[in-house]
């Protein structure tokens, strides 16, 4: 598959309609229980098990060497332990908790996000991989433990200036926030570090604090190019205003910083299902046997169904437990 034929489409997935759609019924979707959630999502990855996931220009990634391993390693899954990586091909390797932020468009949301991970090994497989600790948001979200959720950082922003500056203000309702200013036209192409970045995006999962007894990782399937290079931010091209994530958890400078000023478009696992990739092989295979005519576009249609048969099983339940409670 070509390049422009695999970026078409995976645009062509994100329906802004349907995006939308999806944006006004999570607030009916969020009064489901939990458990009724998690089989309507299951259900809605049999049917659609890839979502397109594209994230937009100048996402940028701080990445803080580890100050307390042992707390890190408590924020894990079971089944994986802390390791060393590099950012770029040529740096000391280290152990890393990583701030990605970006605006994205997808098949399920449209905002921006900033995620926290730390980086660490499946023990059983092998693979490097990203595990996502924690999240703030201005868009709706889904994770295995909280279900579908509203945003926790509205009004928060990523955006460039026309001189070339990066400016990041995101503050959560709790008041956990991270800001700063970042003059990209420092920026200097670097080769990347290909284990963390290519190997560790088809091994994605969450952690302790956002699984349930189902979680499983999930895969990112993209052009292994899209990781090739990123903006090198040089000290003295950022300044960080305000981090107060995990006192204590990291050292309070960046060791490196990483900047992407082009669209990435993948497609994601949708939640429920899982690629169950390995390497960079059975990556460029996949892509080659990708067929985006066979894949629907996420329709907010059968989620609205199963949200309605959701809606009227937890209304039935509560009445027979009002009814228990009454004539007991």
């Amino acid at each position: 598959m070509t390049k422009e034929s695999f970026v078409k489409g995976v645009e062509r997935l994100v329906d802004p309609v349907e995006v939308g759609t999806l944006h006004f019924i999570e607030g009916f979707t969020k009064k489901i229980p939990k458990n009724i959630q998690e089989k309507m999502v299951e259900k809605s990855g049999e049917t659609t098990p890839y979502m397109g996931f594209v994230v937009e220009p100048y996402s940028y990634f701080l990445c803080y060497e580890l100050k307390d391993l042992e707390k890190a390693a408590s924020l894990l899954p079971e089944g994986f332990r802390l390791i060393k990586t590099s950012i770029f091909n040529e740096d000391e390797p280290k152990y890393y908790g990583i701030f990605g932020c970006f605006n994205a468009h997808t098949s399920g949301f449209w905002g921006l996000r900033v995620e926290f991970y730390v980086i660490a090994e499946d023990i059983k497989t092998g693979l490097m991989s990203w595990i996502i600790i924690d999240y703030d948001t201005n868009t709706i979200t889904y994770d295995p433990k909280n279900g579908f959720t509203d945003p926790n950082a509205t009004g928060s922003l990523i955006t460039t200036d026309y001189e070339g500056y990066l400016h990041l203000d995101v503050k959560n309702d709790k008041g956990r926030a991270l800001a700063l200013s970042s003059d990209l036209n420092q920026g200097k192409m670097t080769n990347l570090y290909d284990r963390l970045w290519v190997e560790g995006n088809l091994s994605i999962a969450y952690g302790r604090d956002k699984i349930n007894t189902n979680s499983g990782q999930f895969s990112l399937i993209f052009n292994p190019k899209e990781f090739e290079k990123a903006l090198r931010m040089p000290k003295g091209s950022y300044h960080i205003e305000v981090n107060n994530w995990y006192p204590g958890l990291f050292y309070d400078s960046p060791s490196e910083v990483a900047c992407f000023p082009y669209a990435q478009h993948f497609l994601s696992d949708s939640p429920g299902h899982a690629s169950l990739l390995y390497d960079e092989k059975q990556l460029n295979e996949k892509i080659n046997t990708v067929d985006f005519s066979k894949i629907s576009v996420f329709s907010t249609k059968e989620v609205s169904k199963l949200i309605l048969a959701g809606g009227v099983l937890s209304a039935l339940t509560n009445t027979v437990l009002l009814g228990l409670l009454l004539f007991k």
